[in-house]
């Protein structure tokens, strides 16, 4: 059996539980034999999984001299930003992979900032899914991370990378989210917060 970045992994888990103490749910996956194979090529490179992050707006940004007196909007605070990926399955936190030399932190913030124009800065780890993908007919094993983090808005502004997402915008009501967050592991049922 072939075990691809199980030490990697397992050292940045440790890293990432150690400075910031999330939520960790460790899962098993089983992939075909031709699916195992692209994506074994991707972890021989050092692909270890990806970084995601909850951007939050705590307040508005400053309005132009020909909006109303701020005083008469009726806007609410906080608001997180959000991607709706092409499959247009619902909304979710941008955030895409690992590339070599960066810490998942590191990933989150690039990610974000190519895929919406905002640029974030990361606060905190909320949760880490540690993935196993088994190949069906091998039993040889790929080792990842998929890592999610809080984050605050720092400047820019949203301009969708067209190639990765449909959308994105800031949410003070959550819309509908994507499939993979029905279980609910990043606290979206604690949102807005208090």
């Amino acid at each position: 059996m072939v075990t691809h970045n199980a030490a990697d992994v397992e050292r940045r888990l440790t890293r990432l539980c150690t400075e910031y103490d999330p939520t960790v749910d460790t899962e098993r996956r089983t992939l075909d034999a031709d699916e195992f194979a692209d994506f074994a090529d991707l972890a021989r490179d050092g692909y270890t999984g990806g970084g995601y992050a909850w951007v939050v707006r705590e307040e508005p940004p400053a309005l132009s001299h020909s909006m109303p007196d701020p005083e008469e909007l009726d806007e609410q605070y906080p608001r997180v930003l959000l991607g709706l990926g092409r499959g247009n399955e619902g909304w979710g936190p941008a955030g895409g992979g690992r590339e070599n030399g960066e810490t998942y932190e590191d990933a989150a913030v690039r990610e974000v900032t190519e895929e919406t124009g905002v640029e974030c800065e990361v606060l905190d780890c909320r949760h880490v899914d540690n993935v196993v993908f088994t190949c069906a007919e091998t039993g040889d094993e790929i080792h990842t991370l998929w890592v999610t983090f809080l984050a605050r808005a720092v400047g820019g502004s949203i301009d969708v990378m067209e190639s990765e997402l449909n959308g994105a915008a800031w949410f003070h009501e959550l819309p509908d989210l994507h499939p993979n967050l029905a279980d609910d592991p990043f606290g979206w049922d604690e949102w807005p917060p208090s």
